[in-house]
């Protein structure tokens, strides 16, 4: 998957420093994530930070800030990854380069796979890091709170409406109100797994559990609950 922090974004931290100096930011980053998931967000210190990278705190602050803008660039490195995993030529696996398979192309197929990767995405452990800081620190960091509904559900259901207006157009789905869909078919999939992380985060997740509920939440997503017209 391709980088969307540092390297995508056109070096936003560390603009300007050259190869060395996006590497000593690339290498604060990484160990910064690696720190905050460890250790936690408040368990972390900026001399951590340094102790695992390497790197002056000159260089630190230059780039980040401080320790809550270490946190604010992973996140927004971590939510990017996570949108860009959701475009069609991501999802479409088996594909050539450059072309959406038929599966993907499916709307049941298509749903579910979108579905699984924001599935995973929730079981990764920088995930779990950043939303539980989230919770703990938000009182006392509430833009970076602002910042992650933004930047991470927010744009997760934009994306996910696109998918359906998109469908929708082309014939293969029938849906009046694709931000109102998205928004009730993020909430049907994500709701259990997302609470289960929060509450305990250490308990192994069972994925083809998982997978099979995906399936069973884009199914009724698609045809609904209520009877067939043959079964009246």
């Amino acid at each position: 998957m391709p980088d969307t922090g540092l390297d995508a974004r056109g070096l936003e931290y560390g603009a300007g420093t050259g190869t060395r100096g996006h590497a000593r930011c690339r290498a604060l980053l990484d160990a910064a994530a690696a720190l905050f998931v460890e250790k936690g967000y408040a368990g972390t210190s900026l001399s951590d930070v340094l102790r695992v990278a390497g790197g002056s705190r000159t260089t630190l602050y230059a780039h980040f800030g401080d320790k809550d803008g270490l946190f604010r660039a992973m996140m927004e490195e971590h939510c990017a990854r996570v949108l860009d995993g959701m475009a069609p030529d991501a999802l479409a696996l088996d594909a050539p380069a450059g072309s959406v398979s038929e599966q993907v192309a499916d709307p049941e197929e298509r749903l579910v796979r979108i579905a699984l990767h924001i599935m995973h995405a929730l079981t990764e452990p920088q995930t779990t890091a950043i939303l539980r800081t989230l919770i703990s620190e938000g009182a006392r960091i509430p833009d970076l709170v602002e910042t992650f509904v933004r930047v991470g559900p927010e744009r997760t259901r934009e994306r996910m409406a696109g998918c359906l207006r998109e469908l929708a157009e082309a014939g293969r789905i029938r849906v009046a109100d694709p931000d109102a869909a998205a928004q009730a078919f993020c909430g049907m999939v994500t709701g259990n797994l997302l609470m289960e992380r929060l509450i305990l985060p250490d308990r192994p997740v069972d994925m083809p559990a998982v997978e099979a509920y995906v399936r069973a939440c884009v199914h009724l997503f698609l045809r609904g609950a209520a009877p067939s017209p043959s079964a009246s």
